[in-house]
């Protein structure tokens, strides 16, 4: 292969720090990287992008320390999300998002918990905008707390059970 420059590149098998990921952690062992020996330009060969990044999406969620922020924007933006789309999808406001992901907050376990989850469950967004409704939009937006609970049914039909409503 040549460089830009027109001299032609080697090739050698290294580690490689993968910064462009976002994350200051990730070692790429044994890739291939060209290099120019006439003006020092250098290019790393990433094969199976897409895999590389669920692969690095799942590591970071299932490890045992709490999310950091640059991890909390690997998993966003790993999902395919904008700030303001992914903080309307899990349900706080942008800046909320912008703190946690610079840094300035911390959030909650629960939400760790859920931005883990999601990274494990859900795979990247393919159009964008997401065409789908938020999981948080379709629930309640106020949560009466002093109305009792509703009966309902639920039915076996084929390999599935179905809620329906309660007889009035």
């Amino acid at each position: 292969m040549k460089c830009e420059c027109g001299t032609e590149m080697k090739s050698r098998k290294e580690n490689y720090r993968y910064t462009e990921s976002g994350l200051d952690n990730v070692i790429l062992l044994g890739v291939e990287v060209r290099r120019c020996r006439s003006c020092g330009r250098s290019e790393v060969v990433l094969p199976r992008l897409e895999e590389l990044h669920r692969t690095i999406a799942r590591t970071v969620a299932t490890g045992s320390s709490p999310l950091r922020p640059q991890e909390i924007r690997f998993l966003r933006k790993y999902l395919g999300y904008s700030g303001a789309d992914f903080a309307r999808v899990i349900g706080v406001s942008p800046e909320t998002l912008s703190r946690w992901e610079n840094g300035k907050a911390e959030p909650s376990r629960m939400v760790d918990l859920l931005l883990r989850y999601m990274a494990l469950t859900r795979d990247p967004l393919t159009e964008y905008p997401p065409v789908a409704p938020s999981v948080v939009e379709e629930l309640p937006k106020q949560i009466d707390r002093k109305a009792s609970t509703p009966s309902f049914r639920l039915r076996e039909t084929g390999n599935h059970w179905r809620a329906q409503p309660a007889a009035a």
